[in-house]
């Protein structure tokens, strides 16, 4: 982790940003802010920023269709509410330490003054290195509360897998995911001032025994939150990590399940699927991401139409497509976005979905201006 944290220190002075491959037909993003659209591009180009801005995006995205089914029918699925177009945001990896925390206030704030549907934060609300206290899950909680609209915080390792090492206090991690469930997943509302209200609205629900687990639906767009995490997926390190990685494993197997099937009733027009873990695309049989992997195939070969795979992690902004078949040939149906996350703490993915446009989702960067709280 230490390397890891020195190169991103690296990249963030140099302006550095990852946006691999290219993505036709993406742009129209919102005029509001200072932010860039991830443009299309005539080849591979690899990413870029504009002026050195972590938040000005100028290389292009995955070719193909971006999320978008070649001969599908915009607007045809779950009725007239498909019809209407949205966007939301996507954090993470954020804040990594007290001085982080005007950082996340700042942003949030920017992003309060985005007319977006809800906020996702994919997890990692503290840096490996600070301590897995109540007082500090109590200080975070207390932040994410501030957002105007709905947040929807899916778990890290940071928080609670990685909360048995020295640096972090030497804590039992399975109580500690306890301790979060009770503190962050506990009520049947996603977080923020307006959850109460988004809770009927997104058609917001949690699953039994696993609470972090979530799904929601804005119009002909069904939203899927299931529990991966980085560090091998909390596979081993600890006492029992086995044990309760086997179980949480077969709850997101069954939740996505049971989720693909309701998707597939309503006739939705695309599927977003949220995790926090950077898993490894190709990964051996011993890997913590290896049934995960082949569950996102598995849901890639039986749902057709869009499909949006969102998450953290590595903390570098990404759009591609890296999900393969058993060929090794890419879904062309399916869309990675990583979000950014520390250093890069004044920006944020803005993600639109038009119903009507064949590509159906737009990704686009914005970066907070003005003074910091």
């Amino acid at each position: 982790m230490n390397g890891r944290r020195a190169s991103l220190r690296r990249l963030a002075r140099a302006g550095a940003l990852v946006a691999t491959g290219t993505w036709q037909g993406v742009g129209h993003g919102s005029d509001r802010g200072t932010g860039s659209d991830v443009a299309p591009a005539s080849g591979a180009v690899p990413g870029g920023v504009s002026g050195g801005v972590p938040g000005g995006v100028s290389g292009g995205v995955p070719s193909g269709v971006p999320g978008g089914v070649p001969g599908s029918t915009p607007g045809s699925a779950a009725g007239s509410a498909a019809s209407r177009a949205f966007a939301f945001a996507l954090i993470g990896d954020l804040p990594y330490g007290e001085r982080d925390e005007s950082s996340l206030s700042a942003m949030l704030a920017d992003i309060d003054a985005d007319p977006v549907r809800f906020v996702l934060h994919i997890g990692d609300i503290k840096a490996s290195s600070e301590p897995c206290s109540d007082a500090l899950y109590e200080r975070r909680a207390a932040l994410l509360a501030r957002s105007a609209h709905p947040l929807v915080l899916l778990p890290g390792d940071n928080e609670w897998t990685d909360c048995h090492r020295r640096q972090a206090g030497r804590f039992d991690p399975i109580e500690r995911l306890g301790a979060l469930r009770s503190r962050f997943w506990a009520t049947p509302a996603p977080l923020g001032r307006s959850g109460d209200a988004a809770r009927a609205a997104l058609a917001f629900e949690r699953q039994p025994g696993q609470p972090e687990n979530v799904r929601w639906r804005i119009g002909g767009v069904r939203f899927v939150a299931t529990h991966v995490v980085g560090s091998n997926n909390g596979r081993s390190g600890y006492d029992g990590a086995r044990a309760e990685f086997d179980v949480r494993s077969a709850r997101n197997r069954r939740w996505l399940a049971d989720t693909l099937r309701i998707a597939k009733r309503e006739r939705a027009d695309a599927l977003v699927i949220a995790f926090h873990a950077e898993p490894d695309w190709q990964p051996r049989a011993s890997s913590g991401f290896a049934d995960w992997i082949a569950v996102l195939r598995e849901t890639a070969e039986a749902f057709t139409r869009p499909i949006l795979l969102l998450h953290g992690d590595s903390h570098r902004f990404k759009v591609d497509r890296p999900l393969l078949d058993a060929h090794g040939d890419a879904y062309g149906h399916v869309m990675r976005v990583e979000s950014f996350g520390w250093p890069f703490t004044a920006s944020w993915v803005r993600i639109a979905y038009d119903p009507d446009s064949p590509e159906r989702f737009h990704v686009s960067t914005r970066e907070v201006t003005g003074p910091r709280p």
